[in-house]
């Protein structure tokens, strides 16, 4: 009896405590700056949920780029932080953070809000974000592209901050050389505008496009085959049906324009064979011609499809 009463005496004892430390711990443990150097050892140690536990703000648009696997792969992380509570005004206070990233010592002012106590006992204070921080992607010619090695879509990327990005783009159609971003503060936007080059396998999947396309427009028998951009023009009347044939086919490249990524113009020449009737004498006569034109069009990459929309430039020629 008298141990259990012990026990209950020493458990009384120990709450008394820790309620009367509350206030104290508050004061020098759980505050606003411990709160922001936390988070940022979060960060440093690539560890992104822990690092969500110190940030409060709006739903990210997306998070394809808030996870550990991006972070602790950026080529630099924030060390050495060190905070200091400037102002504390009931729930929201102001501190002063200051912290090493690639070699140069950044300091910022951050907005920390205090949420609900943990345990019911010790405070919790965050850093208020209005909005993510995020990396503006402009990709030609495709809807993706790579933060830190991880595929993402283009746009709008929410990411963590301090952090370096490399923003690239390497697949199979499209690769371009890295740029380097960084994200210092909540609320930074750098804008990264990238031109990835066409690879040899995006060459030879247009090149098939081109082919085929063109194969099917010399299998018409009519002066204009449909959705080709290809005619032959004429007064005589065209007696039975015509013949087509590829003489000449053009060479594939391609080359970056905009946002849009083209085939560089070439030259085709196509044949084309039939009988017709003058219409001023009406005599009938074979013909055989050749029409050379510059075909063009646009290239675009969206994930694994590739499609080309076929373009002329100028008029047809006949020779």
């Amino acid at each position: 009896m008298r141990t259990y009463r012990n026990l209950l005496i020493s458990a009384l004892i120990v709450v008394v405590l820790t309620v009367a430390a509350v206030p104290l711990l508050n004061l020098t443990a759980y505050t606003p700056a411990r709160a922001a150097e936390a988070y940022i050892a979060a960060i440093e140690k690539g560890d992104a949920e822990r690092a969500f536990s110190y940030l409060s703000g709006p739903t990210p648009s997306s998070t394809l780029a808030l996870n550990r696997e991006v972070l602790s792969a950026a080529p630099d992380l924030p060390r050495d932080a060190q905070a200091e509570t400037i102002s504390t005004d009931g729930d929201h206070a102001t501190v002063k953070l200051s912290y090493g990233l690639s070699s140069q010592t950044q300091s910022i002012e951050l907005s920390m809000v205090k949420l609900p106590p943990s345990a019911g006992l010790f405070d919790r204070w965050a850093i208020e974000q209005e909005k993510w921080p995020t990396l503006n992607l402009e990709v030609s010619g495709s809807s993706t592209a790579t933060v830190n090695g991880y595929s993402v879509a283009a746009g709008e990327v929410p990411v963590l901050f301090p952090a370096t990005y490399l923003v690239g783009f390497d697949a199979t159609y499209l690769k371009s050389k890295s740029e380097r971003a960084e994200v210092t503060a909540p609320g930074d936007a750098p804008k990264i505008e990238l031109s990835p080059e066409p690879t040899a396998k995006l060459e030879e999947a247009v090149s098939e496009q081109v082919t085929e396309h063109l194969q099917n427009c010399v299998k018409a028998t009519t002066l204009y085959p449909a959705g080709c951009v290809f005619g032959y023009d004429t007064d005589n009347e065209i007696l039975d049906d015509v013949s087509w044939s590829l003489t000449r086919e053009p060479q594939i490249s391609l080359t970056a324009s905009g946002n849009d990524l083209e085939l560089t113009p070439s030259t085709v020449e196509v044949r084309i064979k039939g009988r017709y009737r003058d219409i001023v004498t009406a005599a009938e006569h074979d013909f055989d011609e050749t029409l050379s034109f510059v075909l063009g069009g646009s290239v675009v990459v969206r994930a694994s499809q590739v499609s080309f929309e076929p373009r002329r430039l100028g008029d047809v020629s006949v020779k």
